[in-house]
């Protein structure tokens, strides 16, 4: 698996997105369109849409952690930038069960992330639009007219999707995100 950088620059043409696309094609080669949305929207919003309730949020992580504590998760890399911009970061679990950091260490990184106002602004359909448009220009296969329209109504409403079902079954992905410092 390449290993991506982990630069925070402000991207400012459409090469870093171009490479992101190119990234995801020979590292995930089972990823679909839905994938890059969701690692773009990753980016661009952070965690926040799914931290409500820490207490919650705490009491799924454990039981997922638990659930995949015999899992292969070797499909993503122990961490990996968000989108292209890199401003958050994928923390496998992994990282918890090999004992390199500790679920509690994760969790606070997690809510210290999700606490804050991550968006980079109100213009996320406009800026799928031509993320999807270089996407498909780099792997022509993530095509998929119902797909794109159904990701273009996400897109209007500041909408996240989950990894598709060809992703989760091809690398198994448990992951939280955390800030890129």
């Amino acid at each position: 698996m390449t290993q991506r950088s982990f630069s925070t620059e402000q991207a400012d043409d459409e090469q870093p997105i171009r490479d992101l696309c190119t990234y995801m094609v020979e590292n995930y080669p089972k990823a679909t369109l839905q994938d890059v949305y969701k690692t773009c929207y990753q980016d661009y919003f952070g965690a926040g849409h799914i931290v409500s309730d820490t207490t919650a949020a705490h009491q799924y992580l454990s039981a997922e952690i638990a659930a995949c504590a015999d899992a292969d998760m070797g499909g993503i890399p122990s961490t990996e930038p968000t989108g292209f911009r890199h401003r958050f970061v994928r923390v496998n679990l992994s990282e918890i069960l090999n004992g390199t950091m500790s679920e509690e260490e994760l969790f606070a990184h997690f809510v210290a992330a999700a606490n804050q106002s991550n968006a980079l602004g109100d213009n996320w359909a406009s800026e799928w639009q031509q993320i999807e448009t270089i996407a498909i220009a780099i792997q022509p296969e993530w095509a998929d007219s119902v797909l794109q329209e159904n990701l273009h109504m996400a897109a209007s409403r500041n909408g996240a999707v989950r990894h598709s079902d060809a992703f989760r079954n091809a690398y198994n992905p448990h992951y939280r995100i955390i800030q890129n410092n």
